[in-house]
């Protein structure tokens, strides 16, 4: 038998670890942790909004498209109504979702794409500075066969939401909505949807959490969209 205090013994006492040596390592674990976590907070923040900006900016890309492939007049509209299920701004109608949808003249529009949610914590800015382009929203009616083009996931009555439109044509251009009505036909059309000079050809994506606050966020997702050619340019702080 070997004795208790050979050297085989005290060798294997001596490489455990201690307490002291085991809190020691939790503590600098949770040191480093404390510090990342602002920097990673802002990067999942940051991505969201490029995600959000990045998928609003081809689907508007697609109704261009689309327009000019069909030969017919296309939508991206933007909806706009009440969640509370959002913390952020429960009581107040935001734009949270949006759609290409066709509007041929005398007939019923026609969703040609499916419904586009923003991603968790980000939203459409309906700020005068931010956003001249959406500063013009009409309430949703139904069609022909008194059915909606958009229903909100969330439940809400589809009477209640609004929506602001841009409209574009075979041409390739944009026109956006700021007539109190859209119009069904292309004279009435031609009134309600007008061209906007370049500086007021703006939309801004920015988190839920800002969307009350009168200056300028910190960080966002700004769209500039030709009205004569339809193109997107994206601005990032």
């Amino acid at each position: 038998m070997i004795p208790i205090n050979h050297p085989r013994f005290s060798s294997r006492r001596r490489s455990a670890f201690t307490l002291v040596e085991m809190i020691t390592v939790v503590g600098i674990i949770a040191l480093l942790v404390a510090l990342a976590t602002p920097a990673l907070v802002d990067v999942i923040r940051s991505t969201r909004l490029n995600s959000s900006g990045d998928s609003l900016s081809n689907r508007l890309s697609l109704a261009q498209q689309s327009a000019v492939a069909k030969s017919t007049e296309v939508e991206m509209r933007f909806y706009k109504y009440i969640d509370p299920s959002n913390s952020d701004a429960a009581a107040t109608s935001v734009f949270y979702a949006y759609q290409v949808v066709e509007t041929p003249n005398s007939r019923d529009p026609r969703a040609i794409s499916e419904v586009y949610y923003l991603d968790s914590g980000t939203v459409l800015s309906d700020n005068q500075t931010l956003s001249p382009m959406l500063q013009t929203a009409v309430t949703q009616t139904p069609d022909s066969r008194q059915q909606y083009v958009f229903k909100p996931s969330t439940g809400v009555a589809p009477s209640s939401v609004t929506y602001s439109a841009l409209r574009f044509y075979p041409d390739g251009s944009c026109r956006v909505l700021t007539g109190s009505t859209p119009g069904q036909t292309a004279a009435a059309s031609a009134v309600a949807y007008t061209l906007r000079p370049l500086s007021q050809t703006f939309l801004t994506i920015v988190e839920a959490r800002d969307l009350l606050n009168a200056s300028v966020p910190v960080n966002f997702y700004c769209m500039q969209i030709d009205s004569y050619t339809g193109k997107v340019r994206t601005y990032r702080p």
